[in-house]
């Protein structure tokens, strides 16, 4: 049920996104404007629970194309040279990829089954053994 609302929220926040055409952008930039705007979309909180997939989601693709990227300074040229129009548009290239991601990992989860169930009668778990005993304090030598 959870995935089902997830999947209905997220595509209402693809739909959102207005009639701006996105720009052709690729590689590290484009994926700082994304995250950017996911950054913007995660201030509402209706948005917050996909947005902040899209973040984390970005950011590693930023990551992986150039471990040197520093987010703390490295964002902010990018940033202030986006208008309105420019999230509109990235929201409506971005946000697809962040719906087939969270959906690949939902389609995921589903593969592995429910988690196995206790057998009946069994003991419950107890780690792996004792925990080991504290250590005697030996007092000072004077």
């Amino acid at each position: 049920m959870r995935a089902i609302a997830v999947t209905v929220l997220m595509s209402s926040f693809i739909a959102c996104a207005g009639s701006a055409q996105a720009q052709a952008q690729s590689g590290v930039t484009g994926d700082v404007r994304c995250m950017l705007t996911m950054a913007a979309l995660s201030g509402n909180k209706a948005n917050q629970p996909q947005a902040g997939l899209g973040l984390f989601y970005f950011a590693g693709r930023i990551k992986a194309q150039n471990p040197a990227f520093n987010f703390a300074t490295d964002l902010k040229p990018t940033a202030v040279k986006m208008t309105q129009p420019d999230f509109e548009a990235e929201l409506k290239r971005c946000g697809p990829m962040v719906v087939s991601v969270m959906q690949s990992l939902q389609a995921a989860q589903a593969s592995f089954g429910p988690p196995p169930q206790p057998a009946t009668g069994a003991a419950p778990a107890t780690g792996a053994g004792p925990a080991p005993k504290a250590p005697t304090p030996v007092p000072p030598k004077k």
